[in-house]
């Protein structure tokens, strides 16, 4: 493709688009073959600037660039043909938007012509994602190729959403002489609350008593702000399922997580503590939290402070930037009784990881899997959870390091931690991966470990096979209602993966469970462990959600 500086010079439509996309940094798109992305297809195999993931499903597509954008905060793009191939990327794109990160969609559409007609695979795309995106556009016209390619960037940066662009497929392969625009440095530009509003948080710290910090996937990057703080406040720390790793829970000051999927000890300091302070959290859930607390929130988004619940008083910016001040600004404090309190809650929260470990079951206890997680997984590992019981034992168990945990965190899609993995191993390639999966989740996508195999991503999946939505059963029986369509007739996971070209290890007894996970670990190859498990209800399993 001829360049004379900036301007391409007999360019199309889709090579154009393909250096803006080089222009923003992105090294990846993800995405599934259709006839009308033939030309944007064609574009990407011929530079080396940017690799195609061809996956099975569209979904894992989207499923992908929304987990590559939660690990590393950058853009991520991903691609589909018109009609079916955007349909199937409105999971991702769901996912993408509530926990509030930059994806960009691009899809296909039938040629102009056809556009408003009965034509195949016609469909409305800008009112069909509309509410779930903070832009989309059909592109009509060449030369308005890099201002709408902007226009979405802008927005999805700026907002934290995906952004959606549809192109018909005849207007790929059209001339465009527009010039590539670099990303304006304003657009990485934060909030951050000024010395004098950090200092009108004093008061509302120096009168606490009973202190504890919730930290949220928004903390993540603060860790060490964070336990400096705890330490000089004397304040227990409690995470949310994005917020494991905070602070390592071997901390005497660690309490565990936060709600269904924590600790009884958590949940006990929640209702005694007469401040919180929340860092980088979007889940507030009311029932395990006395009504008489008092919150002080800190969040990098200012649209985020008080949308939980009403706050005291509220900071924006990002923790890593704001802790350190407020930690040299607060005084120390003896607040000798609550720090018996926190200690021997901490304590209780180890017991409780223990006992739940060291039950009987028919086969291997969930509880064994995560502790077994616990003992062997890196510091640095990535563990992406999918959604379902497993996740919930994930979050009372896990004692974690410095993991990174990814998850769908507001829309609770299961199918998420296979396309995760693999979005995280092309993220972090000298990091150890592991997805924690359920039989029901892994179903819906399994097709896709072939794309593990066929690019040699050496992630290694933990199948929880109770051989039903084991979650969904509890509670419905737990309500007194009949658990109907729960039950599951799961393949032979460990063969699936050897029959793909990939290792499987198959455990059903507790005790071989360590020895196995330590071989799949070290099998540098895609990996799936089938673990047969029990359905074991978890303490204090409602019908509720």
């Amino acid at each position: 493709m001829p360049i004379r500086g900036d301007v391409n010079l007999s360019a199309t439509v889709a090579q154009v688009m393909v250096q803006q996309l080089i222009s923003w940094g992105i090294k990846h798109v993800f995405g599934v073959v259709g006839d009308s992305t033939f030309y944007f297809l064609d574009a990407l195999a011929r530079q080396s600037a940017i690799k195609f993931y061809a996956v099975r499903h569209e979904e894992t597509a989207a499923l992908m660039a929304s987990a590559y954008a939660k690990l590393t905060g950058e853009m991520a793009v991903c691609t589909g043909t018109s009609g079916p191939g955007l349909v199937h990327l409105l999971n991702g794109l769901a996912d993408a938007q509530k926990d509030g990160v930059p994806l960009l969609a691009i899809t296909g559409q039938v040629a102009r012509q056809d556009v408003g007609t009965h034509q195949k695979q016609y469909l409305d795309q800008q009112s069909l994602v509309h509410s779930l995106v903070s832009y989309t556009c059909l592109l009509s016209d060449p030369q308005a190729t890099v201002k709408v390619l902007n226009q979405a960037y802008k927005k999805a940066i700026t907002q934290r959403m995906p952004a959606h662009i549809s192109v018909p497929m005849d207007v790929f392969q059209l001339p465009c002489e527009e010039q590539i625009r670099q990303p304006e440095p304003y657009l990485f530009t934060r909030m951050i609350s000024d010395h004098h509003t950090l200092k009108g948080v004093l008061p509302w710290l120096e009168r606490a008593e009973r202190p504890v910090i919730l930290a949220g996937v928004g903390a993540r990057g603060a860790g060490q702000q964070v336990r400096a703080l705890a330490e000089k406040w004397g304040a227990g720390v409690i995470h949310t399922l994005g917020g494991i790793g905070v602070i390592p829970g071997t901390h005497p000051l660690a309490l565990g997580g936060l709600g269904h999927a924590g600790s009884w000890a958590a949940a006990e300091i929640l209702q005694q503590a007469d401040l919180c302070l929340r860092i980088g959290v979007n889940w507030w859930p009311e029932k395990y939290i006395s009504k008489h607390i008092q919150v002080i929130e800190i969040d990098a988004q200012a649209a985020n402070i008080g949308a939980g619940s009403n706050v005291a008083y509220g900071l924006v910016g990002d923790a890593a930037q704001l802790l350190p001040e407020l930690t040299n600004l607060l005084s120390k404090k003896e607040r000798r009784p609550w720090q018996e309190t926190l200690a021997k809650a901490h304590r209780d929260w180890h017991n409780q990881v223990a006992q739940e470990a060291a039950q009987s079951g028919g086969f291997v206890p969930p509880a064994r899997i995560v502790q077994v997680m616990s003992q062997l997984l890196h510091a640095e590992a990535v563990v992406c959870l999918d959604t379902g019981d497993h996740t919930i034992w994930f979050g009372r168990n896990f004692i974690p390091q410095n993991q990174r945990v990814l998850l769908s965190g507001k829309w609770r899609t299961m199918g998420f931690a296979l396309p995760a993995a693999l979005a995280a191993k092309l993220a972090r390639p000298a990091r150890q991966v592991v997805a924690l999966v359920g039989d029901g989740g892994m179903g819906m996508l399994l097709a896709d470990f072939t794309t593990a195999v066929k690019y040699d991503l050496p992630v290694v999946i933990l199948v929880v096979n109770n051989g039903g939505l084991i979650e969904e059963k509890n509670r419905m029986l737990t309500g007194n209602l009949i658990p109907a369509g729960v039950s599951l007739h799961n393949p032979n996971f460990a063969a699936f993966a050897q029959a793909c070209g990939g290792a499987g290890f198959w455990v059903n007894d507790a005790s071989q469970l360590e020895d196995t996970l330590t071989r799949a670990l070290q099998c540098n190859k895609p990996a799936i462990v089938d673990i047969i498990s029990d359905g074991t209800t978890i303490p204090g399993t409602t019908i509720q959600a």
